[in-house]
């Protein structure tokens, strides 16, 4: 058989309320009627003085007869376990020792917090040193790329030594209709450049960007290479003396920007060739009276 040590109950209480724990006790005189009656163990403290010294009385009365109040007995003969209410304090230490050791504890978490405390200090420097260096950083310019919209033109070389280059709309989708190509062909041959009507030799078109969409490239510069390009090759070994430039864009991607309408301008990849600016094909269909600006224009290479 073994035997607990009776530990007076304000000592267990005292231990439990070192620990921070809240202890709610039953009253014994109450069992065996309506149940177990719950009370605040700091009720219990009240009666403190009076419990030990019934206790004394007991035990001096009747050697080792027990109180009311039982500890848990394990019998040689029976496994029941009875209710006790004056169970001893984990491990068999004192009050004085669970409240030292809460103590302990207590400075132990004041002294994980300080340093923790500590800890976040020294890393707020490094956050404002890292901003600090963000504000000095150079800014890095964006890269300024000369884009422009999408361009579609069409060009005709004609054998008196005329090339035009027509600007057309991008909703118009073909580049020459019959009643386009007629009239371009008339302008050409008020030129009076030759004994009779000449009709157009050589005839392409140039659509930019060559790839659609955001990988194709929308520079001013790959436009202008790309033309310059692919009017070197169809005018291979073929003489040019007269350029018309119908629409600003065309004059754009020739020229460059600032061309007004009406101008005689020279280009260093037709040096010898006088270049004019004027309405574009649609626009005279469009305006009828764009017709008699642009003969005013055309008088320029009529009289050079």
């Amino acid at each position: 058989m073994s035997h607990h040590q009776i530990v007076p109950e304000a000592a267990r209480l005292q231990y439990l309320d070192a620990i921070g724990v809240a202890s709610w006790l039953p009253l014994a005189n109450q069992l065996s009627t309506h149940g177990a009656v719950w009370q605040d163990a700091s009720e219990f403290v009240a009666l403190e003085t009076e419990a030990e010294e019934d206790q004394s009385a007991q035990f001096s009365s009747v050697g080792s007869a027990p109180s009311q109040v039982e500890t848990v007995a394990v019998g040689s003969n029976s496994g029941d376990m009875q209710p006790s209410f004056d169970e001893p304090p984990p491990l068999g230490i004192s009050a004085e020792q669970a409240k030292e050791e809460a103590s302990q504890l207590r400075h132990s978490l004041m002294a994980d917090n300080a340093s923790l405390g500590v800890e976040q200090g020294v890393q707020k420097p490094q956050t404002a040193q890292q901003a600090v260096v963000a504000e000095l950083a150079v800014p890095v310019e964006p890269r300024v790329v000369d884009r422009i919209e999408p361009v579609h033109l069409s060009f005709s070389w004609y054998a008196v030594g005329v090339l035009v280059l027509n600007e057309v709309p991008l909703q118009d989708g073909a580049a020459m209709t019959s009643s386009l190509a007629q009239l371009q062909t008339a302008m050409v041959n008020a030129l009076a450049l030759g004994e009779k009507q000449v009709m157009p030799q050589a005839q392409g078109e140039f659509h930019w960007p060559l790839i659609p969409g955001k990988h194709g490239d929308h520079s001013r510069s790959g436009a202008q290479e790309a033309l310059a390009y692919q009017l070197n090759k169809l005018l291979a070994e073929k003489m040019v003396i007269k350029v018309m430039l119908l629409g600003q864009r065309s004059a754009d991607l020739i020229i460059g920007d600032g061309v007004e309408l009406g101008s005689l301008v020279a280009s260093e990849q037709w040096p010898e060739a006088q270049i004019l600016l004027t309405h574009s094909l649609h626009q005279l269909l469009k305006i009828p009276a764009n017709k008699a600006e642009a003969w005013l224009h055309m008088q320029l290479l009529l009289n050079a």
